[in-house]
C-alpha cells in the first residue's frame, strides 16, 4: 500500500528523493531502499538533476503508471472498508486521539530539541516503504 502512495506521488511530477523524504517523512536510507523497489522492478526510474551532481530526479514509469492504475482501486477499497467501517462518532475519537497523541509528541520532540518535519504535524500522512 506505502508502495502504491509512493507512486501515485511520482505519478503528479517527478521528484527528488529529498522530496520525497520529507512529503512521507521517512528517513532518507528509507526512501532509498524503496525508490531501489520500485527501480528494479521497472516502476520508477532516476534520472540526473541539472546543476546538482549528487541529486537524482525519480520518475514513474509507464509499468509504474500501469501498477497504480490496477492497486489504486484495492487501495481505496481497504481505506474504504477499514475507516467506512468507523461510525462518525468513532471517526472523531479517533482524530482527537491522533491529535492528542501528537501534541504529546510535538511537546517530546521540543524537549529533546528535534525540529519537528514529521508528516503528522503537516497533515501529510507517512507511511513506512
Amino acid at each position: 500500500m506505502a508502495r502504491l502512495k509512493l507512486l501515485a506521488f511520482l505519478a503528479e511530477e517527478p521528484r527528488r528523493s529529498t522530496d520525497i523524504a520529507g512529503f512521507f517523512d521517512q528517513a532518507p536510507r528509507t526512501v532509498t531502499q524503496a525508490i531501489d523497489w520500485l527501480e528494479q522492478n521497472g516502476l520508477a526510474s532516476r534520472s540526473p538533476v541539472e546543476g546538482d551532481r549528487r541529486a537524482k530526479m525519480v520518475q514513474i514509469t509507464d509499468a509504474g503508471r500501469k501498477m497504480l492504475e490496477q492497486g489504486l482501486p484495492l487501495y481505496d477499497e481497504v481505506v474504504g472498508q477499514t475507516f467506512g467501517s468507523l461510525s462518525t462518532g468513532e471517526l472523531e475519537a479517533l482524530e482527537k486521539a491522533i491529535s492528542h497523541l501528537d501534541h504529546i509528541v510535538s511537546g517530546l520532540e521540543q524537549q529533546a530539541g528535534i525540529r519537528r518535519t514529521r508528516a503528522g504535524a503537516s497533515g501529510k500522512g507517512g507511511a513506512q516503504f
